[in-house]
C-alpha cells in the first residue's frame, strides 16, 4: 500500500507549478509592498496589482479611488524600484456582492420603479427604447408576481 503525502508536496514536485507557486508569491509580496506605501486613505481601496513587462497595473474599487491614486504614480514608481517597474497604471475593478450566487440578479426593481418606467416608455418616440423600457418595467411587475 502507497504511503500518502500531503498534496503540497505533489504539488512541489511539478516543474510548472513551481513556476506559478514562485510568480505568486512574487505577486503576493508586491501587493503588500505596494499596500505599505499608500496612503492610510487609499489602503482599503486598492485591491490588487499585477506587474507585467515592467508595467504595474493598480487595481482600485471606484473612479474616485483611481483619480487619487494616479497622483501618487511617480511616488509608487519611485518606491518600487526594486521590482523593476517601469510604468504604472490604474485600474477601476469592481467588488462582486458576496451574496449573490451565481446565476442570481442583483437587486430587485419595486412595483414603484416599474410603473414609473411605464411612464417614462409612454413619452417616448423612439419605438426601441419604448419596448426596452417595457419589457424592463414588465421583469419587475412579474418579479412581484412570483413572489
Amino acid at each position: 500500500m502507497r504511503e500518502l503525502q500531503h498534496i503540497g508536496d505533489y504539488l512541489h514536485q511539478s516543474g510548472p507549478l513551481q513556476e506559478r507557486l514562485a510568480r505568486e508569491r512574487e505577486a503576493q509580496r508586491l501587493s503588500q509592498a505596494i499596500r505599505a506605501r499608500l496612503p492610510p486613505q487609499i489602503q482599503g481601496h486598492y485591491l490588487d496589482a499585477r506587474l507585467v513587462n515592467g508595467r504595474l497595473t493598480l487595481y482600485v474599487d471606484s473612479t474616485a479611488w483611481l483619480t487619487r491614486a494616479r497622483f501618487l504614480a511617480q511616488e509608487i514608481l519611485n518606491s518600487l524600484t526594486s521590482y523593476h517597474v517601469k510604468a504604472v497604471e490604474f485600474q477601476v475593478r469592481l467588488i462582486e456582492s458576496p451574496g449573490l450566487a451565481k446565476g442570481q440578479s442583483g437587486p430587485r426593481l419595486s412595483a414603484v420603479a416599474a410603473r414609473h418606467l411605464l411612464k417614462a416608455a409612454e413619452q417616448q418616440s423612439d419605438p426601441q427604447l419604448k419596448e426596452t423600457l417595457r419589457r424592463l418595467a414588465s421583469r419587475g411587475l412579474a418579479q412581484k408576481v412570483r413572489d
